[in-house]
């Protein structure tokens, strides 16, 4: 599949950022004056913040500046991950760049005053709702403090930090490159993207194969590269937990999520140990079903039967998506239907496109996405997740401040993969024999919960070793990451499937490795998204009960927001309950083949 160049998409299948800023000039007058802003309100507030009537005055009216920063961290990031080899783009990214370094040290006294305010002063305005994620965050910061004169420097050095995942970005977007491989006389053409949105789950298994290889090839040339970013990266983070006294690298990175380690852990450890065995169970099934003596790594995103999987239209998709969310009500079906007609979707597959998706929240905008459209149900199952985040962006910036709008990244994902288990819900209850419903459960696991207590958790669970290596005083190279994630992938999926030296490469793929301790959090937010599924089929108030979940945004606690839904996650019994959902998908599916062989 030949990526063709941006240039030659329709407009219909690119994204419309004017709602964000006419053109490139109107953004970077829109720089100007909100660093004029930001001067204006230093000179206002340095060394003038005492009272609790001094920090209420400046909270609102730095919440303004915020909002500004807000529009032009997205404007400034979003061209280029849709097209690394345009240089006006590079130059808006620049551009944002050096607008934020300014931004955030001139505004670092603010943080500094927040932080050593007294407690007193920090209690009466958490007590404001408008506040009260701002405060909670401070109050964290507050214990960690380290002097405003380090606290300025290491907000100059935000640029130096975020260079590891820069790195790795513009390595996987424009610096990978796959070699064309030939399967019974045809040459296909590899790439990142391909590889990933069509060729892995391909249902001829030569093309998944030789696909495998050649991307497998094309990454191991940068592996050097890749594991020197990725050490710079944990070093950093470990220096900077160390410089805060934190008792560890894991609790410096946890403490923003508002979770602990036990939590991060459980996560980790009943994935590995509980819900392992059911996904080796599906995979042999699997195997089974379309006659594979044995499953490589090549294979494990193999359709259960990939002659159900139809090309969808991208007209199709936006029909699929109406129809999933109508349990949800007119109230939500209205908000998310404009994506279309005001073009917030950038769907086009073009060459030097960052891969996979994701959407994005200038707040009280409207959301964006950036995905690749292959025509595959698995990308219908990526734009409706998408979805599921630009909802959530919608109601919590309807209904919160712009300091409450953010969820915790440990449930962060919970809107997305909720819309994903509506999908699949949808499809079964429309399809009338065996097959079809059996295809549909299939979905519900590979593009739900395989891609999201899978993929992200292994990621979690090599993450965790790495992060034990630098807290031992040790480092790493290629080499070493090669062989954790090869044990990982080798102790979760057991002789279900044979992993091999490329298999151990995946821990090139993904860009989560430089977003914290982010990717476990994939499987957090499915255990709330399950219960508040479940909560949706068996309480007729679980609709409402949704919709309330989103517009809390970040005005509560990880643990009090998932009792919206009736979920305590300070127990493992939420995670046991969405094993079992799982392990009885699992067992409706072989029933469903069953019964098909049997006729």
């Amino acid at each position: 599949m030949e990526l063709k160049k941006r240039s030659e998409f329709p407009e219909n299948e690119l994204w419309d950022l004017s709602a964000l800023y006419q053109d490139p000039e109107d953004f970077l007058r829109s720089i100007e004056k909100t660093l004029e802003d930001i001067n204006l309100f230093k000179r206002n507030y340095e060394g003038k913040l005492a009272t609790l009537e001094d920090f209420t005055r400046a909270l609102y009216e730095i919440e303004q500046i915020y909002i500004e920063m807000s529009h032009i961290d997205n404007y400034s990031f979003m061209p280029q991950t849709s097209d690394f080899s345009n240089e006006e783009f590079a130059q808006i990214a620049q551009a944002g760049a050096d607008f934020f370094t300014r931004a955030n040290v001139a505004l670092s006294f603010f943080d500094t005053a927040l932080a050593t305010a007294d407690l007193e002063i920090l209690d009466t305005l958490e007590e404001n709702p408008h506040f009260s994620a701002a405060i909670r965050q401070a109050k964290i910061q507050k214990s960690h403090f380290i002097s405003p004169e380090v606290e300025k420097a290491l907000t100059n050095l935000g640029e130096v930090f975020k260079a590891p995942e820069d790195i790795y970005t513009k390595m996987r977007a424009g610096d990978f490159e796959m070699e064309d491989f030939e399967v019974d006389g045809k040459v296909y053409q590899n790439s990142f993207v391909t590889y990933e949105n069509f060729y892995q789950n391909h249902e001829n298994a030569q093309v998944r194969e030789k696909a495998f290889r050649s991307f497998s090839a094309g990454l191991r040339k940068h592996q050097n590269a890749a594991a020197s970013a990725y050490l710079a990266q944990v070093k950093s983070e470990k220096i900077i937990a160390d410089m805060r006294g934190y008792d560890s690298v894991f609790d410096y990175l946890l403490a923003e999520q508002e979770v602990n380690r036990d939590m991060f852990d459980r996560q980790i450890d009943l994935i590995m140990t509980e819900f392992a065995p059911v996904a080796q169970k599906y995979l042999k099934h699997v195997a089974q079903v379309n006659g594979l003596k044995k499953m490589t790594f090549a294979d494990w995103k193999l359709d259960l039967d990939s002659e159900l999987n139809p090309e969808v239209t991208i007209d199709d998709a936006y029909d699929l998506v109406m129809k999933s969310v109508a349990p949800l009500g007119n109230e939500y079906a209205q908000e998310v239907s404009r994506y279309q007609e005001e073009r917030w979707v950038d769907f086009a597959a073009n060459a030097n496109k960052d891969s996979g998706g994701y959407a994005t929240d200038p707040y009280k905008v409207h959301p964006y996405v950036l995905m690749s459209w292959t025509g595959r149900m698995s990308d219908v199952y990526t734009l409706i997740h998408e979805i599921g985040h630009s909802g959530q962006f919608i109601f919590s910036d309807n209904n919160q401040s712009y300091f409450n709008t953010h969820m915790s990244t440990y449930y962060v994902e919970a809107p997305s993969t909720f819309n994903e288990l509506l999908l699949s819900d949808y499809l079964e209850k429309q399809f009338d024999n065996p097959r079809q419903k059996r295809f549909a459960l299939a979905h519900r696991l590979t593009d739900t919960y395989f891609h999201n207590f899978i993929t992200h958790l292994l990621e979690a669970a090599f993450q965790r070793q790495v992060y034990n290596l630098i807290e031992d005083g040790k480092t790493f190279g290629a080499t070493q990451l090669n062989k954790i994630m090869k044990d990982v992938l080798s102790q979760f999926w057991g002789d279900a499937i044979d992993i091999d030296d490329d298999a151990a490469l995946t821990w090139m793929r993904q860009s989560h490795y430089y977003a914290g301790l982010y990717s476990y959090t994939y499987s957090a937010g499915m255990v709330i998204s399950t219960a508040g599924y479940l909560n949706l089929k068996n309480n007729p108030n679980g609709a409402n009960d949704w919709l309330n979940f989103l517009k809390s945004g970040g005005s509560r606690t990880p643990l009090d927001t998932a009792k919206l839904i009736g979920a305590d996650i300070s127990t493992a019994q939420p995670l046991r309950d969405t094993i079992q959902f799982l392990s009885d998908t699992v067992d409706q599916i072989i029933a469903y083949t069953k019964e098909l062989n049997h006729d």
